[in-house]
């Protein structure tokens, strides 16, 4: 961990499905916000809290949300030029199932990837960090910077390494002297990422706006901040424990298409030391 200024508060998971059986043991503490629950718009988030909740009790299974990853990442492959496009096989088992195929009985009813041999513990190893997002981010801009982020994680393992995943995020929620930090592991680097397991934590605005605030309005040292409707802010203390790291997003700029995206990631991963096309580039 990172050595902030403030005080940190670890508050860490190996899985989805861990983060939403704390949700589920924990009761709010007296007096807390309940953004977590309340309505919200599509714009801040696409699920409700029952909704959210029972697709963290799955792992993050999003079906919608695993095609459009899959769809979103050969988009961001057709922009690319001279390079690989992902290769996407059927098999008898998978990370998506092709539902014509498996209705009419075909033995190869799911989608895989062919990552190479993963399988090699001598591989190295790039750990990447994804930050939150602020209330003025749209859930669009969420999805937009998720595909950006995945299409980079193919191109680094195309090329011989392995990569760690997690979700993760520093708050400023209690005060001066508070630093809330919440961590969900979302792949191992022995694993290739599942659209079907990242596709919520990484593009649905849901994961904080129903989740990762409930955690808040669980916590005494931090449920302060909730009642009068904030929930903090976003602070960056988690960068340097990464090898490459998305810090908290702040607005909708350079996220409000797939080729913005695309560019941005790209530059940020530059910013750490790996050149890589993604298709944002004209």
């Amino acid at each position: 961990m990172a050595d902030l200024e403030n005080k940190t508060i670890p508050l860490e998971f190996d899985s989805l499905t861990a983060l939403a059986a704390y949700l589920d043991s924990t009761p709010r503490v007296e007096g807390s916000g309940t953004w977590s629950t309340d309505s919200q718009s599509r714009r801040e988030s696409p699920h409700t809290w029952e909704e959210s909740m029972t697709i963290a009790r799955d792992g993050g299974w999003w079906s919608e949300g695993a095609e459009q990853m899959v769809q979103g990442v050969a988009d961001a492959s057709a922009l690319r030029e001279n390079m690989p496009d992902p290769v996407i096989t059927t098999d008898v088992a998978g990370f998506l199932p092709d539902v014509p195929a498996y209705l009419a009985g075909v033995p190869d009813c799911m989608y895989r990837y062919d990552d190479g041999d993963m399988s090699t513990a001598q591989l190295p190893t790039v750990s990447i960090g994804v930050g939150s997002v602020s209330y003025g981010v749209d859930s669009d801009s969420v999805m937009y910077r998720g595909v950006a982020i995945l299409s980079l994680i193919d191109a680094i393992e195309a090329v011989g390494y392995r990569v760690q995943l997690d979700y993760v995020g520093d708050n400023t929620s209690g005060g001066p002297h508070t630093t809330k930090r919440m961590r969900v592991v979302l792949k191992r680097p022995q694993d290739h990422w599942s659209p079907g397991g990242v596709a919520f934590a990484l593009t649905n605005a849901s994961m904080l706006r129903r989740l990762v605030v409930a955690c808040m309005e669980r916590d005494s040292a931090c449920n302060n901040r909730t009642r009068g409707g904030g929930y903090g802010r976003g602070d960056d203390g988690y960068i340097e424990d990464y090898s490459l790291a998305f810090p908290y997003m702040t607005s909708n700029r350079g996220y409000g298409t797939l080729r913005e995206a695309l560019r941005s990631v790209e530059k940020m991963a530059a910013d750490f030391g790996i050149d890589c096309n993604l298709g944002g580039r004209e």
